[in-house]
């Protein structure tokens, strides 16, 4: 029996190396906790170098007790924080007892260090492997298996990688708020369906509903990510300040009411200590964006002390205009399937009988992408970045540098790429029994 289950803090094993019992029930008034960092086994600059072991754990999440898996005993898994330009180095070793991969979703590595099993055999249980690349952009990423992808990620396996640009401005405290969703098959009325939003249960870093305490005055750096299988964010709060999408800063700040993060995708921003509030997220489904109802309450933030609230920091946005969505495109990708008899389909295929569309190395390209089917796809793309240049022919408000994208029902969405990273690379939809069910490409670089 598979059991769906969303994040929560785990208990460190004991001296013996062993997993002590499952903790008790999250407490919904508890403070906000971070995920532990990883330990650098090599502190000297320019290098970071950590071990991650995934191995079955049981943990609890609310009043559920989970049998699942985690990345060095925590769920997240540690965080590693490294600086662009530096050596990553990670000794990864599988102790499940099936085969698993790590895959650093967001980032440019050789495609040798992706994770995925297109031309590479994942680890079997027992099987030790070294991940080295060097990160070339700022930003918030994250990491996880590409194996067994949907079971693997909603039993734990997943944590936040910070790469960090030392010409930005250091904020009072930066935080990491890993969002995750349990009750996902549940809550779905057929196995094509997206869940009811009002059935989710979101935990942020394993915990149901806890507090952010900050002082009056403090500048906070929140950087998010959605790591939830199905589940979407409509994420609101007042005086919503975002700084950062997927790939780092912005080109310059924007202030929206609401902003959705779909499965796969983060964002950054700055919170300035103003009153008590809470985050709340709308009721928003992939069959059909934001149904009706009141928004449901995620975290709330308590404030204390009477200080008045503090500048802004001086954030190095670039000031760039989007790029003039003009030409033909190279590639086109189809979204359609989905039916309860059908698989979910890119361009009339299922992963892995797909057709290997190519571009030459260094050569800019415009993607097109069309969705055709009756869900909306948060699309995904391995070994390169890309700039969005328009939805429905509508060009966005600022320039955007992202890795994963939401497709909406009907909608046609248009990126640039510059294929820059050589090999073959994923393409898929980042809703995980999407991406199990067949909606996955294959682009090579040559």
């Amino acid at each position: 029996m598979v059991i769906f289950l969303i994040a929560c803090a785990s208990p460190e094993p004991d001296a013996s190396g062993s997993s002590p019992a499952p903790r008790p029930p999250v407490d919904a008034s508890v403070a906000l906790k971070q995920p532990a960092e990883a330990e650098d086994l090599d502190p000297a600059p320019g290098s970071l170098w950590v071990e991650l072991e995934a191995a079955p754990l049981d943990f609890g999440v609310g009043e559920e007790e989970v049998r699942g898996y985690a990345y060095n005993g925590q769920v997240p898994g540690p965080t590693l924080r490294a600086t662009v330009g530096d050596t990553i180095v990670v000794d990864f070793t599988n102790r499940l007892e099936v085969p698993t991969t790590i895959h650093w979703h967001g980032l440019q590595v050789p495609a040798d260090m992706d994770g995925v099993t297109w031309l590479l055999d994942p680890l079997q249980p027992g099987e030790s492997f070294r991940y080295t690349f060097v990160p070339s952009q700022a930003g918030t990423f994250w990491y996880h298996p590409h194996v067994d992808v949907d079971q693997q990620v909603d039993l734990g396996l997943y944590g936040a990688l910070i790469v960090e640009d030392p010409a930005e401005p250091v904020a009072d405290r930066d935080l990491v708020l890993v969002w995750d969703s349990w009750g996902e098959q549940a809550a779905a009325t057929s196995e094509h369906s997206s869940p009811d939003p009002a059935s989710l249960r979101w935990t942020v870093n394993g915990q149901l509903q806890p507090v952010l305490s900050m002082n009056s005055g403090e500048r906070l750096r929140l950087r998010m990510l959605n790591v939830s299988n199905l589940g979407y964010l409509d994420l609101r709060w007042a005086d919503m300040r975002q700084i950062a999408a997927d790939q780092g800063l912005l080109s310059e700040m924007l202030q929206p009411d609401a902003l959705l993060l779909a499965p796969g995708d983060r964002a950054e921003f700055e919170w300035l200590a103003g009153g008590d509030q809470e985050i709340q997220t709308g009721r928003y489904t992939a069959s059909g964006g934001v149904a009706i109802g009141d928004p449901l309450p995620l975290m709330s933030v308590e404030v204390e002390g009477s200080e008045e609230s503090a500048a802004p920091l001086s954030w190095p946005h670039s000031g760039l205009l989007p790029s003039i969505d003009s030409g033909s495109p190279q590639v086109v990708y189809v979204f359609s399937g989905g039916a309860t008899d059908e698989p979910w389909l890119i361009n009339g295929e299922s992963y892995p009988d797909v057709t290997v569309e190519s571009l030459p190395l260094n050569q800019e390209a415009i993607l097109e992408l069309r969705n055709l089917s009756a869900t909306e796809h948060p699309f995904h793309m391995h070994g390169h970045h890309f700039e969005l240049l328009s939805v429905d022919g509508v060009a966005p408000t600022v320039r955007q540098i992202e890795d994963t994208i939401n497709v909406g029902i009907r909608q046609v969405v248009r990126i640039k790429v510059l294929a820059s990273n050589p090999g073959d690379w994923m393409l898929h939809c980042h809703l995980l029994e999407h991406e199990e069910g067949g909606m996955m490409a294959v682009l090579r670089v040559e």
